[in-house]
Order: structure tokens, then sequence, then C-alpha cells
């Protein structure tokens, strides 16, 4: 590489580095159309964003990293792998599953995509304490503290013809869902500025009734949540006022866009994968190490905001088109 080359390249005008820029500015576009269209109106957005999407376009690349091998969804897994055991509550569920994936059946309706498919598993982890039968001791007894797992609501993403593509369209998908979360965001920030708005409305008209009894204010918002002296009236408006002047400031058009950045610049904070492993019996209980019959049960859990976070347990599985037919024969025939 000529010194003329190696100098377009460390300023970012060679080609490469051209087009680089040009596919995060269409990204950032995409981003804007799917937060708040408006925010491409503002001047400098481009460069207000373009680093920030360098830096979670770097953060999203490492999740596929995380993922563990795919898990076989399949009758004879069920024989062989007690974890399926665990997602499902037996084959016939693991068929609901599979042929209620509207994607997983568009991929294999394309002869072009093969037999096989790699694909993203998401479902909801719940864990629910109650007491049951189990031996202490040497002794059977019925009311020991135990922690029940389960999943649920499975669903099938990002159905892919070989695992080099799965993990990548994982990456690019990752872009996706963090807009998702932006959106999000962006919507709890105007939720909550609405409802400190009507407070204040309400603080306001109770203030006037403490203020002459004689007068009567109609609250059609209806409750009695509110404080009942001035003091306390004075109290909670000190509070309220400066909180929606913040959220005023950060619900313009140019508070978005710094909301925006903000997560893009730290997207760790608001899109993050946890490593989870239990360890079950057969019944879904929470074991300690070294009980016999224990499975360990490893997966990835994608949280997602920082606000009201949501969580979902992510497990990349493999499916055969002749297992799906093979569920079907034995429990659809």
């Amino acid at each position: 590489m000529g010194m003329f080359e190696f100098l377009l390249r460390k300023l970012g005008w060679d080609a490469a580095s051209r087009q680089q820029a040009r596919e995060l500015a269409r990204q950032v576009e995409q981003l804007l159309e799917a937060c708040d269209r408006r925010l491409c109106l503002l001047p400098g957005h481009q460069h207000a964003l373009m680093p920030g999407m360098r830096i979670a376009q770097s953060h999203l690349a490492t999740l596929s990293e995380k993922l563990p091998p795919a898990l076989e969804l399949s009758l004879q897994s069920f024989a062989r792998d007690p974890r399926l055991g665990l997602l499902f509550a037996g084959p016939s569920s693991l068929l609901d599953v599979l042929e209620g994936s509207e994607s997983l059946r568009a991929f294999f309706s394309s002869a072009s995509n093969g037999d096989e498919a790699w694909a993203l598993m998401t479902m909801q982890r719940s864990e629910t304490a109650r007491f049951g039968v189990a031996m202490e001791n040497g002794e059977l007894r019925n009311d020991v503290a135990q922690t029940v797992v389960s999943f649920d609501c499975h669903g099938l993403q990002l159905p892919c013809a070989s695992e080099e593509a799965f993990r990548t369209q994982s990456g690019e998908r990752a872009l996706h869902v963090l807009t998702a979360v932006i959106a999000r965001q962006l919507g709890l920030l105007e939720q909550t500025r609405l409802q400190l708005e009507a407070e204040l409305g309400r603080l306001q008209l109770r203030r006037l009734t403490l203020q002459s009894p004689s007068r009567i204010v109609v609250d059609g918002q209806g409750g009695d949540d509110l404080p009942d002296t001035l003091a306390d009236l004075d109290k909670r408006l000190s509070e309220v006022r400066p909180q929606l002047e913040s959220l005023r400031e950060l619900n313009s058009l140019e508070g978005a866009l710094d909301t925006v950045r903000h997560v893009l610049e730290h997207p760790g904070d608001y899109f993050s994968l946890e490593n989870v492993t239990l360890l079950l019996n057969r019944m879904g209980i929470k074991c300690e190490a070294g009980e016999d019959g224990a499975t360990t049960l490893q997966l990835e859990e994608l949280v997602l905001g920082r606000e009201r976070p949501t969580r979902r347990a992510l497990m990349p599985v493999k499916i055969h088109r002749e297992s799906i037919a093979e569920l079907r024969r034995q429990f659809r025939d």
C-alpha cells in the first residue's frame, strides 16, 4: 500500500470507508424512520448519531458469539436429551410450536432452503415458589420449599439454511430489536410526561379547593390519592414540576434525538445477554449440585430496556423437515 492510499484510509476517504459511512447513514435513517421520522428533519442528526451507531454495531456483533450450541428439536431428542423435557410439556407441545411458526413454514416452503433449518427459539421463563414433597435427611417430607421453573410463549425466529448464516443474521436482527427498544424508551418518556401533566393539573385543582373550602372544584379524573394538606400538596408539587420540566425537554425533538444518541452509545444498558445456568430435576424443580437426576440447562436471557426491562430466554435450535413429519405421524395421524 502506497503512502497516498494509507493516508486516504487513515482519513476515511478510501472507497471502503466511504461505503461503510454510506451504510451507517442508511441505518441511521432507517432507525429514525422506525422511532420518530420527525427526527430526520433535525439538522446534524447524522453527525450526532453515526458515532453511536458504530458503538451499537460493535456491541451487537458480539452477542451471537455468546449463544450456546444449537439444540436439535425432534422426537428422538426427547429420548436422549432431558433438556427438551424441561423446555416443553411433551413432544406434542413441541409440534404445536413448530407448526405454529409462520417463519419456519415459509422457510420450508422454499425448496432452495434445503431440509434443515437453524433458528432462534425465544421463551418466557417463569419461576414459581411452592411447598412440595421431597426427601430430607432420609425422611420424606411434604412441606419442603421448592422453586419450579417453566417455559412458555415459545417462538421461532430467523430460520436459516446454515449455522453460519444464522449467526450472521442474528447480529443483523439485533439492530432491529435495539431499534424497538429505542422506540419503547421514547414511548415511556412520553407516557410518563402525560401522567405527570395530569397529576400536576389535579394537584393544582386540589390546592384551589383547600385554599377556598367554599369553592367546589370537580376532579374529572377521579381518585382520592392526592395529599390532604397544603403542606403535603406543595411538597408534591415541588417534586412534580422539575420532573415534568425535564421530561418536556426530553420529549422535544432535540431531547428525543439526544435520547436516541445515548442509547446507541450505551447499548449494553438497554440490550444485553445474560448467561443463565439452571440445575433442574425432571419435574423442573431447582436442585442442588450433586443431586441425582439433575439436568444442567444453559441458556442466554435477553434483557431489553432499562426502566421496566423485559426478559426473554434464548436458545439456538436446529430443525429437520423430516423431524416435523415424524412428529405429525405420531401425534396428528
